[in-house]
């Protein structure tokens, strides 16, 4: 193929180094306000009374806005639609506080300064109420409620097979617990929105925004206004991770820039308010129990987990049921089950974040994995090679295929690739009077879209001008990963066009078709699809009016290096003559437009392996080689692929070593900077080998899959493990930052 497998830069990487691109904090407007957003200090408050006057009269300070000025609706931040028991319990201000950050008040200013002078004025007088900061302790009967009916807010259980069964005749059970952090998104560029209330009720926003259809809906629904009066204009996102999905600041702005007059209002948060007031990765408890029989053949095994959402449902559900759902996608025990409970709590929001959830309820299950291995003296190589599923086996939770399954694949090469065995057996040789070695394999997956949970859909629309260059328009947003470099690719490749004579639009309500939003790795399997689907369409409308041009039946037109011809004729057509063909003779505009929807959710698979050296002094932990397997379908763009995976190893670690939001025990953040809050660096990182497993998914564009996401999954337990074994060690609180680690020598001791 010319196009397709070929390392292909980002279609804007020189206009983003060379500081040409534009990004939503570029943009400017004439008259200008800048908007600032007070946020309460407290975590559980009702607002006894608030005074705004003193803001109000300070001069440049052209609008205030509180809940008193909020509509009554009840919403919910990432759905397009509260429905089938998705709770819908925000409103865009509210006269109840619920976490320390919630927004209490805005202000709408002729400057950036004045408007963060004008929110220090403001008074308010809070009523304070009990407050929980602990899945578990905020689902126990004596718990502080946040709402009415109580803390919960979804159970969620899934089972196949007799678990309770397996475990009481297994030969070997063990057990694990996992206990997780809050994680910020480290997106480099902050949130931020710019929004105008125009006469007759017309709203627009720009910002960088992952699902611009879905926050029309959802602006539409909150302010009662038709979705054709929505217009929502995505730029170039500067990182996001999961954390630019739903309505934020939005509402706000609009509300603030409808008081002002229509005026257009500026919010932009700065780092501290981006880790409190919007998404973390949610912390977690989750136990789990496995049974295994003596050959190492593994019977069954349950995972119990303890979400904390935060006060507001937001995307937890939907990464509850993901985490279930996927589960039980990669060994073959004939009995699993998940048990999950997702809980209010007084602590920042939980929100989508990059694996949406795999990386924990993964974390727990291949850690559980290496202590079944070590309790039958099996290598834990050999123990996953056994129990591993196999291409087109069975999804038992879903009692459906898994399609191209390709884990196995990934073990066996990854462990020929990193040497596993020969370096375990070297391992006692490295070791010196202050570091210790050790070595860890994990293997996991992520889906590619949300098919068959609900309709998975995408429209793209393909141009032909008369001029022969092509038209894109799609509803996608590039999260940064070359989205629409790899659309530009698969056009390319469908209608044998160069590259530089595709152009594309993209994520914008009023200019774009409608897509369900860019998360839950469907761009690539699901946006790519689309955009595969309406070329091939428009390929054979190419071949039908080269068919009546030429004289000839369609399936005698011939087509190659951008020309259409039939034999016996010296006549050669280009696009450009196809086009002006059909604009001249048969009256139309050379345009198609798909509708497509995956019916299919494949997964993605991986094995990674990773050696650690620990520090016996510092209780340190180094990363100093690392080896990633990936399942990929059909490597689409390797150059994109390995950057995907090596940022994910990044971010992996940083879970795994590093990072983690704290609150005190007034659920204050005490570490919401980043000189506190410790990111991983570019001196952090190994060297990273990838190797890619190729084998066609039939339902992906040209057979590839997304990895953005599923690449992320292993890296956790692979480092875990691979710090469990140097320490021979059950290390199970994260991050496994130096104290942990010297408290388990310690221990050992």
């Amino acid at each position: 193929m010319k196009y397709i497998g070929q390392p292909t830069p980002t279609i804007d990487a020189v206009a983003k180094v060379t500081g040409e691109a534009v990004y939503t904090d570029d943009l400017r407007f004439p008259g200008m306000l800048w908007g600032k957003v007070l946020t309460s200090p407290v975590a559980h408050a009702r607002i006894r009374s608030i005074d705004t006057s003193k803001a109000e009269a300070l001069p440049g300070v052209r609008a205030v806005i509180t809940y008193q000025d909020s509509p009554k609706t009840c919403f919910n931040r990432i759905m397009r639609w509260a429905k089938d028991g998705i709770p819908a319990t925000e409103r865009v201000l509210d006269d109840v506080v619920r976490f320390v950050g919630d927004e209490v008040a805005a202000v709408a200013a002729d400057t950036e300064a004045i408007a963060q002078k004008a929110i220090k004025l403001i008074e308010v007088d809070y009523e304070e109420l009990p407050a929980v900061f602990d899945p578990e302790e905020a689902l126990k009967e004596d718990a502080p409620h946040i709402y009415p009916e109580g803390n919960l807010l979804k159970a969620q259980r899934a089972e196949c097979g007799d678990v309770d069964a397996a475990l009481a005749e297994a030969d070997v059970v063990v057990e694990n617990a996992l206990s997780t952090q809050m994680i910020h998104h480290g997106a480099i560029e902050p949130h931020q929105c710019i929004a105008r209330w125009n006469r007759g009720d017309y709203l627009e926003v720009w910002e960088p925004q992952q699902g611009v259809h879905r926050v029309q809906i959802m602006l539409g629904q909150i302010f009662g206004l038709p979705y054709t009066k929505i217009a929502i204009h995505g730029g170039l996102i500067g990182g996001t991770f999961g954390g630019k999905d739903g309505v934020l600041l939005e509402p706000i702005a609009l509300l603030l820039s409808k008081k002002a007059g229509g005026k257009v209002v500026k919010i932009r948060y700065n780092r501290t308010e981006s880790m409190v007031s919007t998404y973390t990765r949610h912390a977690i408890k989750l136990y789990g129990k496995m049974a295994v029989q003596k050959d190492g053949t593994m019977t069954g095994f349950e995972i119990r987990s303890f979400m904390n959402s935060g006060p507001y449902c937001g995307g937890s559900i939907n990464v509850q049921a993901a985490m279930c759902g996927k589960m039980f996608k990669v060994y073959q025990a004939p009995n699993q089950r998940f048990d999950g409970k997702a809980a209010y709590t007084n602590t920042p929001v939980g929100g989508a974040m990059r694996g949406f959830g795999s990386p924990k309820v993964f974390t727990t299950l291949e850690l559980l994995v290496n202590k079944a291995a070590k309790a039958v003296h099996m290598d834990p190589v050999d123990f996953r090679e056994r129990n591993l599923v196999r291409p087109y086996g069975l999804d038992r939770g879903a009692n459906d295929t898994l399609g191209n399954a390709r884990v196995h694949d990934c073990l066996v090469k990854g462990a020929e690739l990193f040497r596993w065995k020969e370096k375990l057996a070297g391992k006692a040789a490295k070791e010196t009077d202050r570091y210790v070695y050790g070595y860890g394999v994990a293997t996991a997956l992520h889906g590619n879209g949300v098919a068959p949970f609900a309709p998975d859909i995408t429209v793209a629309e393909l141009m032909v001008h008369e001029d022969g260059s092509v038209l894109l328009r799609t509803g996608l947003t590039d999260h940064g990963a070359g989205t629409y470099t790899l659309m530009k690719q698969i056009v390319a490749e469908t209608l044998d066009i160069p590259f530089d004579q595709i152009e594309l639009t993209h994520s914008d309500t009023h200019s774009c078709p409608y897509d369900m939003g860019s998360g839950a790795s469907r761009n690539t399997w699901s946006g790519g699809a689309a955009v595969e689907t309406v070329s091939r369409q428009m390929e054979q409308t190419l071949r039908a009016v080269a068919a009546d041009a030429l004289g000839c039946p369609v399936e005698q037109v011939q087509h190659s290096d951008g020309a259409y011809w039939t034999e016996g004729s010296d006549t050669r057509l280009t696009r450009a003559d196809l086009a002006c063909y059909a604009y001249d003779h048969q009256k139309r505009k050379l345009l198609e437009t798909v509708s497509y929807c995956s019916d299919h959710n494949a997964g993605s698979y991986g094995a990674h392996f990773a050696e650690v050296r620990v520090d016996k002094q510092t209780g340190e932990v180094k990363v100093t080689d690392y080896l990633a397997v990936c399942d990929v379908g059909t490597a689409l763009n390797p150059m994109l692929l390995e950057g995907q995976i090596e940022g994910a190893v990044l971010m992996g670690m940083g879970m795994a070593l590093f990072e983690g939001l704290q609150l005190d025990e007034k659920g204050r953040p005490i570490n919401a900077n980043l000189k506190k809050y410790r990111l991983p660096r570019s001196t952090d990182l190994p060297p990273i080998s990838i190797h890619f497993v190729e084998e066609f998914e039939q339902g992906g564009p040209y057979g590839g899959k997304s990895i953005g996401e599923a690449s992320i999954v292993p890296v956790v337990p692979a480092i875990v493990g691979a710090v469990n074994d140097a320490l021979n060690a059950d290390l199970h609180v994260l991050p496994l930052t130096p104290d942990r680690v010297k408290a388990a020598m310690e221990g050992r001791s």
